[in-house]
């Protein structure tokens, strides 16, 4: 069978605009999961991760099943059906958390649908896909990474390692090993700082929500405009942010307007209170008030609670 010429994987809906605007040859898949959120049950037949998936999505981010299976179950079966129908895809994929997680399934997933030539098309960490301009975006598909066989099977290892409830291996695999793609460490080293500190029971970026209270932000949208402008690193959007939010109230962050720090949260944040986790998945590992891992802040880097 003749293979057809280029399929283009997209990160979400935001870069279709831009995208389109270059008129780049080949066909567009536009990805709309988030997998750097939530649990991403990998041992599980993929029927059953994706059932997870989908009511993890459905219960926290209020989408509807039927938007589930049009957004991102009908995409799942159509790569399945034609991926290894092309002669190249190219994933375009920004430098963030978010992007990096989703990028790193797809590889995998790719890779053992037997598909063709594999391109990464990934800007500097401090661009968008979305806000480049038609030639840049064009450069960036001139300049493209041909994904080669060793960077798929680490892939595959990452993937692996980041579905995994074994928080120390993650660690240990990126201090050791030399990555194949560029942003993977530094995206994953933020995974390894969402999770709760030692010190104080928050993770990295529900410490800079605080501090952003505690700052002068008095509504989400303050608040979300700060966090986008200091911690870009970790692709959060609006769902994200506010779900989020609501995870730190009403114990630390008021949740009557206007935002303001609770007596509690004002003690955590100046070290003289530990705040105990609420039950939420990061990757393969449950988060919860029985820790089995935390952040040391002074080491940075991922302790094990004998």
């Amino acid at each position: 069978m003749k293979k057809l010429p280029t399929l283009h994987i997209l990160n979400g809906d935001a870069s279709a605009p831009a995208f389109e605007s270059t008129n780049l040859a080949g066909q567009v898949l536009i990805w709309r999961e988030i997998l750097s959120e939530g649990p991403v049950p990998v041992t599980l037949p993929a029927p059953a991760f994706w059932q997870a998936r989908q009511s993890y999505i459905t219960t926290t981010f209020g989408e509807s099943a039927p938007k589930y299976k049009e957004k991102v179950l009908d995409v799942v079966e159509k790569l399945n059906e034609t991926s290894s129908s092309f002669f190249e895809i190219v994933l375009w994929f920004d430098a963030d958390l978010m992007c990096q997680v989703n990028l790193l399934y797809l590889l995998q997933h790719l890779s053992q649908n037997r598909a063709g030539i594999i391109s990464v098309c990934t800007p500097a960490p401090g661009s968008q896909i979305a806000l480049l301009k038609p030639d840049e975006l064009a450069q960036l598909m001139e300049k493209r990474q041909v994904v080669q066989a060793d960077a798929l099977q680490q892939a595959q290892v990452l993937w692996e390692l980041y579905a995994s409830p074994d928080l120390v291996a993650l660690q240990s695999y990126l201090e050791q090993v030399p990555m194949a793609l560029p942003y993977l460490k530094q995206a994953l080293t933020l995974h390894l700082k969402r999770f709760p500190a030692c010190s104080d029971g928050l993770g990295e970026p529900e410490r800079a929500l605080l501090q952003f209270v505690q700052a002068g932000a008095t509504t989400i949208e303050e608040l979300m405009q700060a966090f986008w402008k200091h911690d870009p690193g970790y692709g959060y959007g609006d769902s994200q942010l506010k779900q989020l939010l609501d995870y730190l109230q009403p114990d630390l962050i008021q949740s009557t307007a206007p935002l303001k720090l609770s007596f509690f949260g004002d003690r955590v944040l100046h070290g003289l209170a530990s705040f105990k986790p609420k039950a939420h998945w990061l990757g393969g590992v449950e988060v919860n008030k029985k820790l089995r891992f935390c952040f040391n802040n002074d080491t940075n880097s991922i302790h094990q609670i004998a």
